[in-house]
Formats: structure tokens, sequence, C-alpha cells
């Protein structure tokens, strides 16, 4: 049985109670290790960690399927929410695991603490992540034009082609009012958490890889 869980966006006391007693129980658990970093404190002390990288996620995931075919229970931890932008590794999993039904749990994604921290509201906004693989030209159109119709955006950037900085740009090229009020969070819930209030047209700043950008309706920031 393989479990895919969302251990949230770094504070570890934020995982849904699910997911503790399931890591506290768990034979394997694996994933980045920067993401096992921070929910290492739930985890079973006698479970085998499987720790992986780039590079080696494929071979890693296939060790964690033949753990589970061995009759152990795997967890494969996953960075916010599954559902949020996970959705390219659990596909992994799929493949590489060769688990056609892995169970997944949802956990709180940086999103939806992004949106708590600036009131932003779920049915008033869009949500898009450009943290994948391939052509994200049609997600930047889509992104435009949902501004354009008074939406809100809450948005993960692309590390290092299309940060913060080159989202506000592009949208300042595509018509998007140069004072549009933008808020930028680093590292959400962890210690170290960072945020950073601009509007399009000052925000410059090179922002880590464990960023998220919220961008507001144009048509509160023209009221504001």
């Amino acid at each position: 049985m393989i479990y895919a869980v969302g251990i949230g966006p770094g504070d570890p006391d934020m995982l849904p109670h699910k997911t503790v007693l399931l890591l506290q129980k768990a034979d394997v658990i694996s994933g980045f290790e920067t993401v096992l970093n921070l929910a290492e404190k739930h985890f079973n002390p006698n479970a085998t960690r499987v720790s992986m990288g780039y590079k080696d996620q494929s071979e890693k995931l296939e060790q964690v399927g033949k753990y589970s075919r061995e009759g152990k229970v795997c967890v494969v931890c996953f960075m916010g929410d599954v559902n949020f932008s996970g959705y390219e590794y659990l596909e992994r999993i799929h493949n590489d695991c060769h688990e056609p039904a892995p169970t997944i749990i949802p956990g709180i994604s940086s999103a939806q603490m992004a949106a708590s921290r600036t009131l932003t509201a779920f049915e008033t906004s869009v949500f898009l992540t450009f943290h994948k693989r391939g052509d994200i030209s049609k997600d930047k159109e889509f992104l435009v034009s949902a501004l354009k119709l008074g939406k809100a955006a809450i948005v993960i950037p692309l590390p290092w082609d299309f940060m913060p900085a080159e989202i506000s740009r592009y949208l300042i090229e595509q018509g998007i009012p140069p004072k549009t009020k933008v808020n930028i969070f680093e590292h959400l819930t962890w210690p170290e958490e960072k945020s950073y209030s601009r509007t399009l047209d000052n925000c410059i700043e090179k922002f880590s890889d464990v960023s998220i950008m919220v961008i507001s309706s144009i048509n509160s920031s023209q009221q504001s």
C-alpha cells in the first residue's frame, strides 16, 4: 500500500491528524530530503527512510514500489497538498512504483496559507502554478485573462525562469495596471517566513525558490 500525503507548507504542527497517525506507523517513508526534514518529528523511528533528489527519484520510487509489493505500508511525502501542484510527482508514483491507485491524503497548501494571510477568497480568485515541466505560455495567457476579468490570483512561480519580478513585468506588458497590488511570501509558516507588499511596477527583487505570490484584483487595487 502506498500513500501519497501532503505534509503542508512547512510547519510540522499543521499536518492533519490522519497524516500524523500514518507517519507514526509507516514502514517506509519517502520523498525529497527537504520535504522529509519538515515532518520528520512525526516519523516512526523504525521506518525505512528513502530520500531522493531530482536525478535519482525514479530509482528511489522503484525501491518504494518494491517495499509496497512486499506488504509494507509506504508513505510518499509531498510538499503542501498533492492536489495543488503535485500531480507530476504523483504520475511518477504510478509509473515508477507501478502503483496505479495510491491513496491520497490532502494537506494544507501554501496557496491556502497565502490566501489566509491576504484575506483572498478562492471563489473570487484563481490559483495557478507555473512550477511544472513543459510550456507555460497558455498558463500565462490564462493569468492575464483572469486578472482582466477582475479576479485575484494566487500564483506559484517557476524557479528560476518565471519568478515574481518576471511575472510582474510580463503582466504590465500585457496591459495589467502597474499599480496592481501584489504580496509575496517566502517560506510560509517556517520560522524564517518573510512577506513583502509591492505593486507590479516595484516588484523587482529576487525571491527564493520557496515563494508564492498573491496578485490582487485590479478592481480592488484601483479602489484603494
